[in-house]
């Protein structure tokens, strides 16, 4: 009879071990879910207007029919111009110092249009990498690099 009893106490702790891990299993995973769920406000999920310079810009050099590199020529498309302002262009030299600026105005009506900048007449181009970076105001549009080789 020792067994038929210490097989009731067995059986009726296996049934509280279930019943507290079926509780657990109810109550645990609803007290990690949030109870209220905010609605996502439609406005906010639309990006603000920004300068976008187009995939296919860049920056190559000039070369004359000899073969000779007589100058350096950015060519650009803006896909989205928000607002009407001055486009900014400085050249960068190997050493790292400014060599020329420009700028024009841009309006937004200018979105899609092709633009080219050449770099100065008088500009000496040394071997070695040349940068030409495009801002508005204050913001960086895009960096453009090319390797000029020694003669």
């Amino acid at each position: 009879m020792r067994r038929g009893a210490r097989g009731r106490w067995a059986g009726g702790r296996r049934w509280v071990a279930r019943a507290l891990a079926v509780a657990l299993l109810a109550v645990g995973p609803s007290a990690c879910m949030p109870l209220f769920v905010p609605p996502v406000p439609t406005d906010q999920l639309r990006s603000a207007p920004a300068w976008r310079v187009a995939g296919d810009a860049a920056l190559a050099p000039v070369v004359a029919a000899d073969g000779a590199v007589v100058g350096l020529r950015l060519s650009l498309r803006f896909d989205e111009v928000p607002e009407s302002a001055w486009v900014a262009l400085q050249w960068f030299g190997p050493v790292g110092r400014e060599r020329a600026s420009d700028a024009r105005w841009v309006e937004p009506a200018d979105a899609g249009r092709a633009w080219t900048w050449d770099a100065p007449d008088d500009l000496v181009l040394e071997p070695g990498t040349w940068r030409a970076v495009l801002s508005v105001g204050d913001r960086l549009l895009r960096q453009f690099d090319v390797e000029l080789p020694a003669d």
